[in-house]
């Protein structure tokens, strides 16, 4: 006797119908008695229009007319009355009772529409296969549209997730199915579609501990489509798959991208292609941070080839949304790919291995795209510094009386000290020419030329930085110097000539052996150690030291907060900003130690103390359709956090400042910098720049605004008020240089140089 469930009941864990056969005695009775207890159930009997389908099928060539298809049909049931005839199906989370044919018709009549592009014996084929889903957001897709094919006998379903309303914006599911689990669901409407096809459920998901019985109980899988969210369980389910020899689809609901591993065919296949083979499987299970998933994650998905949108949206995960997003249109895409490429690999039709694309936006797209302005860049470039502008330029500047001719020697070991200086994104923009025992600076802008270097702002401090490594070294050598700035009016390229002479008068040497140590450190502070006093007050001497500029140093945590956020602010309308992108990416970061090696030049992304998601999306971001997209959106707020975490770690932040703006100001002002620099990391402080307020600003105030747009002009405005709250000082000074000072760990990296002989010529 059958033992019937209570349909009155709210029912969220059943998913087997029940089926009645009512020519059977047994059967019929216990129909009664449900339909007795139970006058809530709604009948559905279509029958005779399923037999009617029948009927038409096996007469293709003539359709029979109404009186003939009463004829056939009452031949075809026989004895039996249309109420008995077939098989009534039972759904109890529905309470529905459904009048169909019974499996061999049934599955007969609802292929019927798939032959020829599936034969009757392909049909039978994969009417044999076994399936296992992991994952049923894309997995549902893939599940129902492969049931509705009936391209399998047997699906497992696993996922261990309850249905929330952001998943209905891809599953195709209605409100009343909320906090129902997802196998649950997908089960259920695989047997509304085919009461018949066998579905067996996993609703803790895939794991380790069910992982053999997923695969193998009852017969090994035929296939494998992995959609799910777990990284460890992507990786043990090939695994496992390729122990077994089953193959294993996978869709990423972006740009159509689906990728298949015939491990049936390739028994020796490197699970997802081998992307992964340097990084360490077994570890993948004890990560528990997303900077442990990332490197994972990457190998997996590979972010080169992900669409604008979606590399955009990582950028906003966290910020204004929660997680990576999937559209509705994409995940039935998913779906109609994973079960095409499922049925011919069941039919012998395909037997390759790969990732493949199918992309509808490039496929179905303008012919004339409008004309993008959005981001609108140029690849700025400099004029070369030609030996024959070099020589015109110094031709007529005389030799200082009195001055001796420096050595080779001499000349090598202080250019040598002076291009170990720091300089804005590491672009060392000197050239340094030795000739009749003179020594010139020149600017060589091809390195600096960028929207960044303002009026030549940040390439004169990085000659004030340089110039004072020269005067400490010059001491070294009982050398003193004595120069002019911008000696030649009709090239400004011609940053310094410089003559020495004789003087045994000790020059600041106790920096002296910290030229070399000296370096940029970005790494996060222990913001509770603040700075002595003695520290301090050598800081500000140091700076003030034969110079009028000035060190302020805030070491009050509120203001250090409202610094990071000013800081942060003005870093993401710099990197949103188109130009300012371009520059960033195209000429300042290095990614490889093979572009650091080449170039030593720009900054080693190791030297910008990223975690590893951060990482990420600095990379991610490097495309300009991203950027684009951001600005429109009007986000991008994930570009503060760059910044802001390191900052709010200071211990202090220092200001340093001369008395106005112009060129040699920011030179002498470069000086002052780097007597701090050194003096701090000699004092075992860390140092990290974060000037970028003051160059636009001085764009702002002295370019008015040349470049930035309307609303960046309004946030500078903005920023630079919050921050004149903090230094008053600086409504009368201009400000040169912004650091923060810290107790840190050592730099993972230091930055590189260019070799002696690529920096220095003799004439």
């Amino acid at each position: 006797m059958f033992q019937l469930e209570n349909p009155t009941q709210e029912d969220h864990s059943s998913y087997e119908p029940q089926f009645f056969r009512i020519y059977n005695a047994q059967d019929k009775l216990a129909l009664e008695e449900l339909l007795t207890n139970n006058p809530a159930i709604r009948i559905h009997d279509e029958l005779h229009t399923q037999l009617d389908d029948l009927i038409k099928s096996k007469h293709p060539k003539r359709k029979p007319e109404p009186q003939e298809l009463e004829k056939l049909r009452a031949e075809h049931i026989g004895n039996l009355s249309m109420t008995e005839y077939g098989v009534w199906v039972y759904y109890p989370w529905s309470l529905r009772l459904v009048h169909l044919l019974d499996e061999d018709e049934f599955m007969q009549v609802r292929t019927n529409r798939n032959i020829y592009k599936i034969t009757p014996e392909e049909r039978d084929l994969l009417g044999q296969q076994k399936v296992g889903v992991v994952g049923l957001s894309v997995g549902q897709s893939v599940s129902i549209t492969m049931a509705m094919e009936r391209s399998f006998k047997e699906i497992r379903l696993a996922d261990f997730d309850t249905l929330e309303l952001t998943n209905i914006n891809r599953i195709r599911t209605g409100v009343h199915n909320l906090g129902t689990l997802k196998v649950i669901i997908v089960a259920r409407e695989i047997k509304e579609i085919d009461p018949f096809l066998k579905v067996v459920i996993f609703p803790d998901g895939l794991t380790e501990e069910n992982m053999d019985r997923f695969f193998s109980e009852g017969g090994n899988l035929d296939m494998v489509v992995d959609e799910a969210d777990g990284l460890d369980i992507k990786i043990h389910l090939r695994i496992k798959a390729k122990a077994l020899g089953i193959p294993v689809i996978m869709d990423m609901s972006d740009r159509g991208t689906v990728d298949v591993e015939r491990f049936d065919l390739e028994p020796d296949r490197p699970i997802l292609h081998g992307m992964i083979d340097h990084l360490d499987p077994s570890k993948i299970k004890d990560l528990k941070t997303n900077e442990e998933k990332v490197p994972y994650l990457l190998a997996m998905i590979g972010i080169d080839t992900l669409s604008a949108r979606l590399k955009a949206s990582m950028v906003e995960v966290g910020q204004s949304i929660t997680t990576w997003p999937q559209l509705a249109s994409a995940v039935a895409l998913g779906g109609a790919l994973c079960a095409d490429v499922h049925r011919r690999i069941i039919l012998g039709k395909y037997h390759e291995s790969g990732r493949y694309f199918v992309d509808i936006e490039e496929q179905i797209s303008d012919k004339k795209p409008a004309v993008d302005q959005d981001y609108d860049v140029v690849d700025l470039r400099a004029a070369d510094l030609t030996d024959e502008e070099i020589a015109d330029a110094i031709k007529n500047i005389p030799q200082q009386a009195g001055s001796i001719v420096l050595t080779e020697a001499q000349t090598n070991q202080l250019v040598t000290a002076a291009i170990l200086a720091p300089s804005a994104g590491n672009n060392q923009p000197w050239k340094w020419v030795a000739g009749k025992g003179q020594l010139f600076l020149f600017h060589d802008e091809k390195h600096s030329v960028s929207w960044g270097d303002f009026d030549n702002i940040t390439s004169n401090i990085a000659f004030g930085t340089a110039i004072e490594n020269l005067k400490i070294e010059a001491s070294k050598l009982g050398l003193q110097p004595a120069y002019q700035l911008f000696p030649n009016a009709d090239n400004k390229r011609l940053v310094a000539h410089f003559s020495f002479s004789e003087d045994k008068t000790p020059y600041l040497p106790e920096l002296a052996p910290g030229i070399g140590l000296r370096l940029t450190n970005r790494k996060k502070g222990t913001a509770k150690l603040k700075l002595d006093e003695k520290a301090a007050a050598q800081l500000t001497d140091i700076v003030s030291f034969d110079s009028e500029a000035t060190l302020e140093l805030i070491q009050d945590d509120h203001q250090i907060d409202q610094i990071a956020n000013i800081v942060a602010g003005v870093e993401r309308v710099r990197f949103l900003y188109p130009q300012g992108h371009h520059d960033f990416y195209s000429k300042e970061i290095r990614w490889t130690d093979d572009s650091v090696n080449s170039t030593k030049d720009g900054l080693d992304v190791r030297s910008m103390e990223l975690s590893e998601s951060d990482k990420t999306g600095l990379f991610v971001a490097s495309n300009p359709e991203v950027i684009k997209l951001l600005n429109k959106w009007g986000k991008g707020t994930a570009f503060e956090k760059l910044s802001r975490t390191a900052i709010e770690s200071s211990s202090a932040i220092g200001l340093i400042s001369m008395p106005e703006y112009n060129a040699e100001n920011f030179i002498k002002g470069g000086e002052a910098v780097q007597r701090a620099w050194i003096n701090a990391n000699m004092n075992g402080l860390s140092v990290h720049p974060i000037s970028a307020p003051l160059f636009l600003f001085a764009r702002l105030n002295h370019g008015n605004g040349e470049g930035l747009t309307e609303r960046m002009k309004e946030e500078l405005t903005k920023y630079q008020r919050e921050l004149l709250q903090i230094f008053p000082s600086l409504a009368q000074n201009q400000g040169i240089f912004m650091f923060r000072l810290s107790h840190a760990d050592d730099a993972s990296v230091r930055s590189v140089r260019k070799p002696l002989e690529n920096v220095l010529k003799y004439t």
